[in-house]
């Protein structure tokens, strides 16, 4: 708070906040540094901002440390909206170039951090998920289906036994629903091109099997 005046007769009247250094409370490490957001301003040729600055700049300086912007303002013919929209402007240009920066110096030790957490549990499999995503590994979007890490694309049964699959292609995940598994299977049933007979009935049965069924049945 500035002490703007002193009565013998009483106490020293103290103001509180104005309404500009309360909307500049947010700069650091003081709101009085908000003038040199307006220096910044007024080297992008901003005619307005270059007579504020030459105002600050010809009082002296205690008055520079205990000005009120509001005052400047009147001298300089300003309003102090354009005070706010040039600061404010010129701190957005600030913050955006260190989040520039920090995601530049950052995201690959970031990116380093998450892939090794994924990799210490299965139950880490978000942070798996994020570092697939962020790999450009996983699609990402509203309309893309959502696609598990752990079920990557593998292929059949029976291509793994080498044989021809006569089902419908492998999906995305590798395995397909219970419902889209009884469609595949009802088609195959039904279909007369169809092969349905199953390997197992050509293979003979064990004499040692028979011989135990017969010792069975002597014992009931």
């Amino acid at each position: 708070m500035d002490l703007l005046f002193e009565d013998k007769t009483r106490k020293p009247v103290k103001f509180g906040s104005t309404p500009l250094s309360a909307a500049f409370r947010f700069i650091e490490p003081t709101w009085r540094n908000y003038i040199m957001y307006v220096d910044l301003e007024s080297r992008t040729g901003n005619e307005e901002a270059k007579r504020y600055l030459e105002i600050w700049k010809s009082l002296p300086s205690q008055e520079q440390r205990t000005h009120l912007p509001e005052q400047i303002c009147d001298m300089a013919s300003i309003l102090p909206s354009d005070l706010i929209r040039w600061v404010s402007g010129q701190v957005w240009i600030e913050g955006s170039a260190k989040s520039a920066m920090c995601l530049s110096f950052m995201k690959d030790k970031v990116l380093e951090k998450i892939g090794e957490f994924a990799m210490d549990s299965p139950d880490n499999f978000k942070h798996a998920e994020l570092f697939a995503k962020v790999s450009g590994a996983m699609p990402q979007g509203p309309k893309v289906a959502p696609v598990s890490i752990f079920n990557m694309p593998v292929a059949s049964s029976n291509a793994v036994a080498g044989a021809k699959s006569e089902c419908a292609p492998v999906y995305a995940t590798g395995l397909k629903d219970m419902d889209m598994e009884i469609v595949e299977l009802s088609k195959i049933m039904q279909g007369e091109e169809m092969p349905t007979h199953a390997r197992a009935q050509d293979i003979p049965d064990d004499p040692d099997d028979e011989d135990d069924e017969d010792e069975n049945d002597d014992e009931d």
